[in-house]
């Protein structure tokens, strides 16, 4: 193929390349589970071969867990490794339930459908089409450039990327990343915004356990498992933890505020005079309600009830109960000392048990590459700010915490985000071209810029 020159013919071959991949990579059924990542993998590395490209490894932690890294060596080094990362596995679907085939990768009406269309192997084929582009363009690297695709992220990353930090951590060992997580672009005040993770909660599961007297349930009993696990959720449910602002949402406010100035910034300044304020004040914000729904989420640490288990039999009354807690905490916070407060909180009648103490993470955006990410952004987006996040869910970012790892996949359409959010993990999920184009376009020059030598 004829070697793109022009910012216009670049711009199109990234284009279609990205597209093209990803309809490859969302035919190759890689749910988890099972997962089959490996087929994702050899695919990344087969393409990558044909293209020249020899560094490239394929690890499996376990039979078809495969997780893919391929590397292109610096001329000019200068600096330590940057990493493109990803995964390729994707939550279930219910077949049935989809207007197209999940695995089909069809491109209907400027739209690729497809299970991982958005979560995310959209990204992880724009970062194939960016490593192909360096390489096929031939540009002087100050840095080694990787590209990474990991197996297991849906399912805590035990066979992906904590597997590969663990037991091939010079494959990955990047001082700085780009991985999922934001991007999203929203309008305040009439002022654009994208968002960009520079940190995430942690993930600490906890299990409240009940126990109880058991008996005939044919003679109601006081003090039951049930009894005792009901009133300590009503507990759980009516608690308010504190507001707790941590450095990427001060960060974020405070990105926001020197944009807008007036009374944005004045409220800003009220919030910010303390580490707690009080969530009336941040309730003030001239955000959407989706907006602010995550604004509270990232501004506490949070405890919902998911999973119950008890009881064999109708007419059994148990003499033990079980709920599983999702907790997410914000970094710099102990998980030890969260199930404490957790436990203060439903009093002695029952017990909550440690199951996984995963602590939250955070990059500081103050970076040479968070100023890159602004600078590309501000060029393509004439006036848009790009503000630090912090993700309420959590990524592999959480996996390698010696990179500096910032989630950002932008796309430009107000619209087309509040589309896009209930079809991640839902039905019928779908990423439209012109979405897929300008992120792949976005990353490239962010990629070329921070990693080039003097171009």
């Amino acid at each position: 193929m004829p070697l793109p020159v022009t910012r216009t013919e670049i711009e199109e071959t990234l284009r279609v390349d990205a597209t093209r991949h990803l309809q490859a990579l969302l035919r190759l059924d890689t749910q988890s589970p099972p997962g089959n990542e490996t087929l994702a993998a050899e695919y990344i590395a087969e393409v990558c071969r044909g293209e020249g490209i020899d560094d490239v490894q394929i690890v499996e932690s376990a039979p078809g867990r495969g997780t893919v890294v391929a590397r292109l060596r610096a001329s000019h080094p200068s600096g330590r490794p940057f990493m493109l990362m990803g995964h390729t596995d994707v939550v279930t679907v219910e077949p049935e339930k989809w207007d197209r085939d999940p695995f089909g990768g069809e491109l209907i009406d400027g739209w690729i459908w497809g299970r991982g269309a958005l979560d995310m192997k959209s990204q992880v084929a724009s970062e194939l089409a960016i490593f192909l582009m360096l390489k096929r363009r031939g540009l002087p690297l100050t840095r080694d450039v990787i590209l990474t695709a990991f197996a297991d992220e849906e399912a805590g990353g035990g066979f992906g990327a904590e597997w590969v930090w663990a037991n091939h951590r010079e494959l990955i060992d990047a001082e700085y990343a780009i991985n999922e997580g934001a991007g999203n672009v929203s309008v305040v005040n009439g002022h654009t915004f994208f968002s960009c993770q520079a940190g995430e909660k942690g993930s600490t599961h906890l299990r409240l356990i009940a126990r109880g007297k058991p008996g005939h349930a044919s003679v109601p009993l006081e003090h039951t498992a049930m009894q005792k696990l009901g009133e300590a959720l009503v507990k759980l449910h009516t608690w308010e933890p504190p507001t707790i602002l941590t450095a990427p949402v001060k960060q974020q406010l405070r990105a926001m505020a020197t944009a807008l100035g007036g009374e944005f910034a004045a409220l800003t300044d009220e919030i910010l005079a303390t580490d707690s304020p009080p969530w009336e004040l941040l309730a003030q914000l001239p955000f959407t309600e989706d907006e602010k729904l995550s604004l509270r989420a990232a501004t506490r640490n949070t405890v919902v009830p998911t999973i119950v288990r008890g009881g064999k039999q109708i007419n059994v009354i148990p003499s033990e109960v079980t709920l599983d807690l999702d907790t997410r905490v914000l970094p710099g916070q102990d998980p030890a000392a969260w199930r404490d407060q957790v436990q203060a909180v439903v009093g002695d009648d029952v017990e909550i048990a440690m199951v996984e103490p995963w602590s939250g993470t955070a990059s500081d955006p103050a970076s040479p590459l968070f100023d890159t990410i602004q600078a590309v952004m501000g060029e393509l987006v004439p006036g848009a700010t790009v503000v630090p996040q912090l993700l309420t869910g959590g990524t592999d970012a959480a996996l390698i915490p010696a990179v500096k790892t910032y989630g950002f996949y932008p796309m430009p359409s107000v619209e087309r985000n509040e589309t896009y959010s209930p079809l991640i993990h839902g039905h019928n999920e779908r990423i439209h071209v012109d979405d897929l184009a300008f992120a792949t376009v976005a990353l490239y020059e962010i990629t070329r810029r921070f990693c080039g030598a003097g171009q």
